[in-house]
């Protein structure tokens, strides 16, 4: 009788574990689970959410990825996605593996956040040992510059799209959503006065080498001149580097905009045919030791730019 009441009082025991695993499972259940696509959206995202206790955020692709183009799902990005709500993507073409994703997880809803924002014209350069047909391979699946975060004006419009979508699927935590938002808008505007305030003149001419930094040149009202790119699939021929060395001494161009990536060595080399610096520039694709936010690394790109124009017309 006696071990009749010590296996019944057991076996009510695991009933109630089990029972409490199960509600712990539920709570955690209810938060959101955002997932963003790559670090500049997952900066964007964290600037929504701030405060809010129902959402987890997550990023998907490794923080020193870099940008998507050719980006490949890995088996940890497939689990992540399959435990995700809301998966939140730049857009504009930046995220080639959206379709498989959506193909596999069917009840994932997708936030673009490029919807409805102007694109700048993207600039597509090939070898000139390359046919059209292989440059056609290389190209990639959009007609637009997807790089638009680095644009505080388009930033904010992101911003709010995520706001919006989030609050449709969280109205607890609207108010906090559409709050985030507004003072996001705040900081992108301080942002365009402070680039306005260094004061260079519109038309300046410029070169890029890096395709994100073609909304740098606008934010800042140049000319961009020419554009120099290098990626896995090509590097800039002879040819191709003696004609920008030309156009950079026939323009008397002064600003090199370059990342701390491989067109940083083209940059550097056309920038001294003129004698002149390359402005390293973050394009905000990758995770640093600071953890700061999108708007205290555009200052800091805003900075870098005024601090070169000081020393250009001393």
């Amino acid at each position: 009788m006696k071990a009749k009441f010590i296996s019944l009082l057991l076996m009510l025991s695991l009933l109630l574990t089990a029972c409490g695993a199960g509600d712990n499972t539920t709570e955690n259940s209810e938060k959101l689970t955002v997932v963003t696509s790559f670090y500049p959206i997952y900066l964007l995202t964290r600037e929504v959410v701030e405060g809010a206790e129902g959402v987890e955020l997550k990023n998907m692709a490794q923080p020193q990825t870099g940008c998507l183009h050719d980006y490949e799902l890995t088996v940890s990005d497939m689990k992540l996605l399959e435990g995700a709500d809301v998966l939140v993507i730049n857009g504009g073409g930046m995220e080639s593996f959206l379709e498989q994703a959506v193909e596999r997880y069917p009840h994932l809803q997708v936030v673009d956040t490029s919807v409805g924002i102007a694109l700048l014209e993207e600039e597509h350069h090939h070898h000139e040992s390359e046919t059209e047909e292989e440059h056609a391979g290389h190209d990639h699946d959009h007609e637009g510059n997807p790089h638009i975060w680095l644009s505080p004006a388009r930033a904010a419009e992101q911003v709010e799209h995520i706001s919006a979508a989030l609050r449709e699927l969280d109205g607890a935590e609207g108010k906090i959503f559409e709050k985030n938002a507004a003072d996001f808008r705040r900081e992108a505007e301080a942002l365009l006065e402070q680039a306005a305030a260094i004061g260079i003149p519109e038309g300046e001419h410029t070169a890029v080498f890096h395709e994100g930094f073609a909304y740098f040149a606008e934010l800042f009202r140049m000319e961009n001149v020419f554009s120099v790119f290098a990626d896995e699939y090509e590097m800039p021929s002879a040819k191709e580097l003696t004609e920008a060395a030309e156009e950079a001494k026939g323009h008397g161009i002064r600003f090199f905009l370059t990342a701390d990536d491989t067109g940083r060595i083209y940059g550097e080399t056309l920038a001294a045919e003129v004698d002149e610096k390359i402005v390293l520039l973050d394009p905000l694709t990758t995770a640093e030791e600071e953890d700061l936010s999108y708007s205290e690394r555009m200052q800091k790109n805003i900075e870098a730019v005024g601090k070169h124009w000081k020393e250009v017309v001393k």
